[in-house]
């Protein structure tokens, strides 16, 4: 699906899959028309890998809300791929580049981080709520886009990224805040021909078994999610006829 809408919007038929390819090789090959090194396709074969299901995050927390409601499986999923659309979810890749484009030079660096720390700006590709050391699948994805630029040639981001990761690392490692998956998941995409805006498409087609699973077992032990509130505001406040409020 992804594929067939990265051709159409391009107004081009979507391409058909090519029945000798793993799932893989055949996505690259439906979204460039041009078979990919084999490498190239063991590359993204671990990027869909690294990307799957981790922990109960927001999407996966979606999903598994709709499912108690006993819903179709594709609501389902449509839930999860609009929680994963938000930026703090799943396009943090996308703001990482944008990041480094923005940050233009290796000699902006530091100004740049030190701007957003002082101003407790977010910095894009850092930070998890569960990791507090570096992010073990960024360690990998660093691995493999080495890899990759040794195939096809380095990104011109990429001298910028070490950078980025070492001065951040100096400034709030401390903190426990260290380059998470999407750090260098970007760079990746990139080399393999993946559009920006596609990028939090690859998240969602790593993680659909991972929300499909969890519909299944939801199935089997199924208790409507219906979380309580607690009330914070005022009380014993007297009734004001609608006629004597304030004008808003």
């Amino acid at each position: 699906m992804v594929a067939a809408f990265a051709q159409m919007r391009e107004g081009n038929d979507p391409i058909k899959p090519n029945d000798n390819l793993n799932y893989a090789a055949n996505f690259l090959y439906m979204l460039t028309e041009k078979e990919p090194e084999p490498l190239e396709a063991r590359i993204f074969d671990a990027c869909l890998m690294l990307h799957a299901e981790h922990t109960m995050n927001a999407s996966t927390f979606s999903a598994m809300v709709t499912s108690s409601t006993l819903t179709d499986p594709y609501a389902v999923v449509a839930s999860a791929v609009g929680t994963l659309a938000g930026p703090l979810h799943g396009g943090a890749n996308e703001e990482v580049l944008l990041m480094f484009k923005e940050i233009g030079s290796l000699e902006n660096v530091r100004p740049y981080i030190d701007k957003c720390i002082a101003n407790k700006q977010k910095i894009m590709g850092f930070g998890h709520r569960v990791y507090k050391v570096k992010d073990p699948r960024a360690k990998i994805l660093q691995q493999l886009a080495e890899r990759l630029f040794e195939l096809t040639g380095y990104d011109d981001y990429y001298e910028m990224a070490l950078e980025v990761e070492k001065v951040v690392t100096d400034r709030l490692g401390h903190k426990g805040i260290y380059a998470n998956v999407y750090f260098y998941s970007g760079l990746v995409y990139r080399k393999l021909g993946i559009k920006p805006d596609l990028f939090t498409p690859m998240f969602a087609i790593s993680r659909v078994a991972g929300w499909l699973a969890h519909w299944k077992e939801q199935l089997a032990v199924n208790r409507i999610f219906r979380p309580t509130q607690v009330y914070v505001g005022e009380r014993n406040i007297s009734y004001i006829p609608i006629e004597e409020r304030e004008q808003l």
